[in-house]
């Protein structure tokens, strides 16, 4: 057996390894409340019912609904949505396993261990894993776009430019963002010769239309509704979400980077942008073209006011696959760190038997800090993995069927989880609180508090996950109109918060699991 064909085995063994663990891993305590996420509703009955919104590519409502029709799972929304997060829990599980080979064609064994062990133990992979959303089949498609782009530019050839441009196809079919992988795809095909571009572009267009014409090939039997979803999400992006917006560039993602990394990811991935800019003639434009990526698509980020963490998954897996990179040369990085402080370089790290103890050191502090956080406020996979097996909106629930009395009135945030009665999928739910609850997106939208007692109103049952925007300087109404009833709303909410609430979980890890859930007291119950 050739050493060639002994490699490709391994790496087959550890890619099947890798994505079992994931998977395994990603779809623990996944089976909470389809409602409780405010976008699976929609999908579950997409679906289910096939009457599609187009507000992203199909790649994740596609691979969900022929794995529904597969393993034969009932026509239940909860069925369904439990179904689309193994679905997801799939695709960041093979993401995980190409950002792993795009590490061993780019520095080898180690670096491919590494990396596969860190983004395992990520808590964004983790908990992105557990939503039936598409930024999962985003992700999974920028992975294999740039493992893909990598191996075509160490060996091209006319199938490899293929698998290129139906990695690209998955990355746009995952979401309309994922067009922007056509700028590390393309110049790494461009650069080839003139005799050899024509045909590699050739299959590259090819595959990648094949791609999103089999993924895709509801939305283009409905030009219109496309044409309008596609319109929305850009001015979502342009615009804002909602009836608020914020000044732009903003640097929110900042943070969401600090939330997602630690401190020896920043120190390994200052040394590797470090380093590739000394040894940058000796990159591949690929490599540099992944170097770039996910400091470009932060930038870009940040002059859209519509944020969300979630959206910073791809700069996420890219900034880990840099630092886990580094690791690999932990022992260089020490003897610079003797150097700057004016010591002498123990050469033993570098050419000794301390070599692989400083690079093993190094992968275990990156593990190590992503499994357990590295302080109280920037919480690793084990705090998500805890978060998930708790339930505040049930909690809340249980809490009113026992101490609240049955003759109250309860006015509610949406995100408090309680059910709507005026909405129909909440109708089986309702019995599951003996007392009148009225629901609206934010509690204000019923009136000001003396209103809500004028009404009849015992209780208000509010979530941090609603009435949090409304305290946040960065945020500002859209318009006139909008901004009058955006200071009303601030104003009830600073009304209420000022009481002693009587029940009160704090906002959480999993926002969807613990959204910051208060019930205050504004009036006496009348006696029924």
């Amino acid at each position: 057996m050739s050493t060639r064909l002994k490699e490709w085995i391994a790496l087959l063994l550890w890619s099947i390894l890798l994505f079992a663990v994931c998977y395994r891993l990603d779809t623990r305590h996944n089976r909470f409340p389809f409602y409780y996420h405010p976008d699976e509703p929609g999908k579950g009955e997409q679906v289910m019912t096939g009457d599609w919104n187009f507000h992203h590519p199909m790649l994740l409502l596609t691979t969900t609904k022929i794995v529904v029709k597969l393993c034969a799972i009932p026509d239940d929304e909860q069925a369904v949505v439990e179904a689309g997060r193994r679905v997801s829990a799939g695709f960041i599980a093979a993401s995980v396993v190409a950002l792993s080979l795009l590490a061993f064609l780019w520095r080898g064994w180690f670096a491919a261990f590494t990396t596969g062990a860190v983004l395992t133990f990520h808590h964004q992979f983790y908990e992105l894993a557990h939503y039936m959303k598409e930024d999962s089949a985003l992700m999974m498609g920028v992975a294999f776009t740039c493992l893909a782009a990598l191996a075509y530019s160490q060996t091209p050839s006319a199938w490899r430019a293929a698998i290129v441009g139906a990695s690209c196809g998955l990355a746009i079919s995952g979401k309309y963002i994922g067009v922007m992988m056509l700028a590390i795809a393309l110049p790494s095909i461009w650069t080839q010769g003139a005799e050899k571009r024509l045909r590699h572009l050739a299959f590259f267009g090819g595959a990648l239309l094949v791609i999103i014409l089999a993924v895709n090939e509801p939305l283009f039997w409905h030009p219109g509704t496309f044409s309008h979803s596609l319109n929305r999400e850009v001015g979502l992006v342009v615009q804002g979400q909602g009836d608020s917006t914020r000044r732009v560039p903003h640097a929110l993602y900042w943070n969401v980077f600090l939330d997602n990394s630690t401190p020896l990811i920043w120190v390994y991935l200052l040394s590797f942008v470090v380093t590739c800019w000394q040894r940058r003639k000796q990159l591949l434009l690929v490599q540099r073209l992944i170097v770039i990526a996910p400091f470009a698509y932060t930038l870009a980020l940040s002059f859209s006011p519509k944020e969300n963490d979630r959206y910073f998954i791809p700069a996420t897996g890219l900034f880990v696959l840099l630092a886990c990179l580094e690791a690999q040369d932990t022992p260089r990085l020490v003897c610079r760190a003797f150097e700057v402080i004016g010591l002498k370089r123990p050469e033993r790290l570098m050419i000794g038997r301390w070599r692989w103890e400083a690079m093993l050191a190094g992968a275990f502090g990156l593990l190590t800090f992503q499994f357990t956080g590295w302080s109280g406020s920037k919480p690793g996979w084990l705090i998500y993995d805890a978060a998930f097996q708790r339930d505040d909106m049930n909690e809340a629930i249980a809490w009113m069927r026992a101490d609240l009395p049955a003759n109250a009135v309860v006015a509610a945030d949406a995100r408090t989880g309680l059910p709507d009665p005026d909405r129909k999928k909440d109708v089986g739910r309702t019995s599951s609180v003996p007392q009148k609850v009225m629901v609206r997106r934010y509690a204000s939208d019923l009136g000001t508090l003396d209103e809500l007692r004028a009404m009849g109103v015992t209780h208000v049952a509010v979530s941090e996950s609603s009435y949090g925007r409304f305290f946040r300087p960065d945020l500002r109404a859209k318009g006139e109109q909008q901004d009058k009833k955006f200071r009303a709303a601030r104003a009830f909410y600073e009304e209420l918060l000022h009481g002693v609430p009587i029940f009160d979980r704090e906002r959480g890890t999993i926002i969807y699991l613990h959204p910051g859930i208060r019930v205050y007291s504004i009036a006496e119950a009348k006696p029924s």
